[in-house]
């Protein structure tokens, strides 16, 4: 599934949040529980079906200890 607002971005959200969570060393089912979503949805935003609306990235990001923009496709300058 395409995001509605950026073809490519579906694809890059579910490649970052895949590596950030594992690096965190949360599965699926511990980060869907601090995210407050089930398991499924962070399998879908991971594989690629969906991706998350901007509020939830920013929940994400907290949770992951990262910045919204590390979900973003622009590099950030460190």
């Amino acid at each position: 599934m395409v995001h509605k607002n950026d073809p490519g971005l579906t694809s890059w959200i579910g490649a970052a949040l895949r590596m950030r969570r594992i690096a965190a060393g949360l599965t699926l089912k511990e980060f869907g529980e601090q995210v407050e979503v089930s398991i499924a949805t962070v399998a879908r935003w991971e594989t690629e079906e969906n991706a998350p609306d901007a509020l939830m990235v920013h929940k994400i990001a907290e949770t992951l200890a990262v910045l919204p923009e590390d979900f973003s496709r622009a590099p950030r300058v460190v």
